[in-house]
């Protein structure tokens, strides 16, 4: 395990001279990496084909490298809004078609594997940044009918491959946790079952072991933070239908950490694990591993949200009660899909001892105020940004009315929260409102929560 481990710092700590540095967010387009893809066409070390075309006429490629006898078939963004590998692919990419210190680890993958990969199998979906195809069928949930024209065009490629080994690269959730922990499941890996009764037959036993060798030394880099993915049989599931006909399935599922919005370090883990996997394959080091280390990663928890206040003091008909109030933020699409905004609210309120935060905090002595609306209305944003913030918390406002249509301006760190006339109030504490929130120790406004977000006063 230790020459495993040394290739693996070699790979992680030389990361940034194979990152593709066009591909910085999460929400590139398919016009984004075809030029990426043409210029691998240049290249002596790759073989490209287009392997169909999506409901809406998008290309879908698939990149060859080697013709060793064993072979391994990677896809990823089966879900448009699941971007994470495929940034990782094209980090992969470079790292295959350089020329430098790492040449012996090219001429072993060169020589004893025939590695296949489909980027963007869903493009219509990477286009609006949404889980779905343009038909709104979820390709994963697609494997059995075969109804899309993607779904069509990843069956029959894995068909006429009968490749060996197979990743299925999805994102996951980043609220889950690694079992009952504070700690993120920044990857998550599963041996996806081949029926309801978790047979474990030889394709699948592979998948076990060569995760449990993935375990190991990606623990390295991230202890605590690797977990296994439900394994529930889902018949329509191209994963499970794939590890049934024989090829031993991998997934891989990228989660959340902390101060990683656009999953930059997450795709590096990507990259690192793919690398360590394929040269774990190439020279059968994961037939050395036991089935029991990946029986005992724990699964994936929902213990997380994004925010949680503890021990605030909440005062209601008189009465004082001590609460803690967990806040989720989901992210709404707009510019195209190019950008977004969040969209928070209150998931739970009492004692939420069982659950961590992103951002957790305990504000024992502070009094919390929902926020209240100013009643003054403006014509732009420029107007509010005129606006003293620390006079109006005094007085407890955090909502503006706009005349223009601004609402859903969400803009973190921006210190009020925009409201349209006419709209109610939305920020009471209650479950499913707007966490719009005045926080005050010794009667003095210490903090606010616009929109989910956590201001300190002493820092504006």
């Amino acid at each position: 395990m230790t020459s495993e481990i040394e290739f693996a710092n070699r790979i992680y700590y030389n990361y940034e001279h194979y990152k593709e540095k066009s591909l910085i967010n999460r929400r590139f387009k398919h016009s984004d990496i075809i030029p990426l893809i043409e210029h691998l066409n240049k290249s002596e070390v790759f073989s490209l084909t287009m392997a169909g075309e999506s409901a809406q006429k998008r290309s879908i490629n698939l990149i060859k490298f080697g013709n060793g006898k064993t072979k391994v078939f990677l896809w990823s963004q089966m879900h448009g809004d699941e971007s994470t590998a495929t940034m990782a692919l094209f980090d992969i990419f470079n790292f295959l078609g350089a020329f430098d210190g790492f040449n012996d680890v090219r001429r072993l993958f060169a020589e004893n594997l025939s590695i296949y990969f489909m980027p963007m199998v869903n493009p219509d979906g990477a286009e609006v940044f949404q889980r779905r195809n343009s038909l709104e069928i979820d390709l994963n949930r697609d494997a059995a009918k075969q109804q899309s024209p993607e779904s069509r065009i990843l069956k029959e490629t894995f068909d006429n491959l009968k490749a060996d080994f197979g990743f299925n690269l999805h994102d996951q959730n980043i609220l889950y946790s690694a079992g009952h922990t504070f700690k993120p499941a920044t990857l998550s890996f599963l041996a996806p079952p081949v029926d309801y009764e978790q047979t474990i037959d030889d394709a699948r036993s592979n998948s076990m072991k060569l995760i449990s060798h993935l375990y190991e030394v990606l623990s390295v880099f991230i202890p605590g933070h690797i977990a296994k993915y439900k394994d529930d049989f889902e018949p329509r599931a191209f994963g499970d239908n794939f590890q049934k006909a024989g090829t031993s399935t991998i997934l891989i599922e990228s989660g959340g950490w902390k101060d990683d919005p656009e999953k930059q370090f997450v795709r590096k883990l990507n990259y690192t694990a793919l690398l360590v996997a394929l040269k774990s394959i190439a020279e059968k080091n994961y037939t050395h591993e036991k089935i029991e280390i990946y029986e005992n990663i724990p699964f994936n928890e929902e213990d997380l949200m994004d925010m949680i206040i503890r021990n605030v003091t909440f005062k209601n008909n008189g009465i004082e009660y001590k609460i803690d109030i967990g806040i989720t933020r989901t992210e709404s699409n707009f510019n195209g899909a190019k950008e977004f905004h969040h969209e928070s609210a209150i998931e739970d309120i009492g004692d939420l001892s069982i659950y961590f935060g992103y951002e957790d905090y305990d504000f024992n002595g502070m009094e919390i105020f929902p926020g209240k609306t100013y009643s003054k209305k403006f014509s732009s944003i420029s107007e509010i940004e005129k606006l003293n913030p620390h006079e109006m918390y005094s007085q407890g406002y955090t909502n503006i009315i706009v005349n223009s249509d601004s609402s859903g301006f969400y803009q973190k760190g921006f210190p009020f929260f925009i409201i349209n006339p006419g709209q109610q109030n939305p920020s009471e504490i209650k479950i499913g409102k707007t966490p719009n929130f005045i926080l005050k120790m010794n009667d003095k406004v210490r903090y606010v929560v616009i929109n989910g977000f956590l201001i300190d006063t002493e820092e504006i």
